[in-house]
């Protein structure tokens, strides 16, 4: 048995930054050998809109097109994917980190591994067929459907990716192939999606159509998941997209470890994700993903985390913590306006129409210690998403 570990970075971020995200925070300091001596193969992906091409003006158009409306981000799930299949033993344990528009890469990845499983090594080039199929939304393509049982007989004979399709293959009078799992998902700050912003209204809905492949649930086919979520993010550009299921998810636990969360933390955007020059908040978040994939069996240089740990500050500043992009990708994502708070509609791929997202936790439990902290210390920290829960968050301790 390895591990399989994949870090998916956010928009503009690549690994030579002057401030590396967390993402590539986590990928430099996991240990390639665990201390009994397990294999932790390591794979980064930079982000969309780095600046990749033969040519200074494609490297400039990369960096434009690809941060304004996420071109790119197929190729990194495919990455992420054909690394898998290259690599993936039946037994291996998966381990998938993303931040921004590399968490909603890292959660694409997983909901393609459940719809499609993973075919031999020698069969890599089949991944473009798997991606189109999960891409489509039709019904027939969804993973628990019959004719997914049929469809991952073939493409991926040597696993399942749920108990039911292994029940489906014993009635079948076939093998029954190991489980599949993913055993950590640890994400900052799920942003977007792909294409248009959300704020060009029906520009955004035709365009985005077809890239409306991302289910919000969180598959069962995760044993343990982390959701670091941005409170003081205002941007209309940086909507978060939220796991819906968690709660459901969590009391199907006999344990009731709580493996899956979903927290939000202080700070915008890039203190949550890290990226940028103040990073007392970023590394509160970072601690905390780290913590659930170490519970899962993750190891990183223990050494190098200390540092972190010893920098957190959860009273740090943190408006527009991170990095600028070009001015004309700032101005097609409107990346200034400061107009989100409470719930937002925005478009909806899936159905070409609109949904309605909460800016905000919806329960008092989902916000972390750590805000809990900065907004009793903080007479003037006030964020429109805690109003609701003022009372229980000014309360004196029991």
């Amino acid at each position: 048995m390895k591990r399989i570990a994949i870090f998916c970075d956010g928009t503009w971020n690549r690994p030579d930054a002057t401030h590396p995200t967390n993402v590539f925070h986590l990928h430099r300091i996991a240990r390639r050998t665990a201390a009994d001596g397990t294999t932790q193969i390591l794979k980064y992906i930079p982000g969309v809109g780095t600046g990749f091409g033969k040519s200074g003006w494609r490297k400039h158009a990369d960096r434009i097109i690809g941060g304004a409306f996420g071109v790119g981000v197929t190729a990194n799930i495919l990455a992420g994917y054909t690394f898998l299949i290259e690599q993936y033993e039946p037994g291996d344990e998966i381990f998938v980190f993303g931040f921004s528009r590399g968490a909603f890469t890292a959660r694409s990845l997983v909901g393609l591994i459940r719809a499609s499983g993973l075919p031999r090594h020698t069969e890599a080039w089949k991944a473009g067929e798997a991606l189109k199929r999960y891409r489509s939304n039709a019904p027939e393509t969804k993973p628990s459907s019959e004719e997914s049982h049929r469809f991952r007989l073939g493409y991926s004979p040597d696993v399942v990716t749920s108990q039911k399709e292994a029940d489906w293959r014993a009635a079948q009078g076939l093998v029954v192939p190991p489980l599949l799992t993913v055993t950590y998902l640890g994400i900052w700050d799920t942003v977007g999606a792909l294409g248009i912003p959300g704020h060009y209204k029906w520009l955004s809905s035709l365009f985005n159509r077809s890239q409306g492949f991302h289910d919000t649930q969180l598959s069962g086919m995760v044993m343990a998941a982390r959701h670091a979520v941005s409170i003081d993010e205002r941007r209309k550009s940086f909507p978060p997209t939220l796991w819906g299921n968690l709660g459901e998810l969590n009391r199907e636990d006999p344990e009731r470890k709580r493996n899956y969360q979903q927290l939000w933390f202080a700070g915008d955007h890039g203190s949550v994700g890290g990226g940028g020059d103040i990073t007392g908040l970023s590394n509160i978040t970072l601690r905390w993903v780290v913590e659930g994939a170490m519970a899962q069996g993750l190891e990183f240089d223990p050494t190098a985390l200390a540092v972190f740990a010893a920098e957190e500050n959860p009273l740090e500043p943190s408006l527009f913590n991170q990095s600028a992009p070009p001015s004309l990708s700032t101005r097609l994502l409107r990346r200034r306006v400061l107009d989100r708070a409470g719930r937002m509609e925005v478009p909806d791929p899936a159905t070409g129409g609109t949904t309605t997202v909460s800016i905000g936790p919806d329960y008092a439990w989902d916000i972390s210690p750590f805000a809990r902290t900065r907004y009793a210390s903080l007479p003037g920290y006030r964020p429109p998403a805690l109003t609701p829960f003022h009372d229980d968050l000014t309360a004196p301790d029991p």
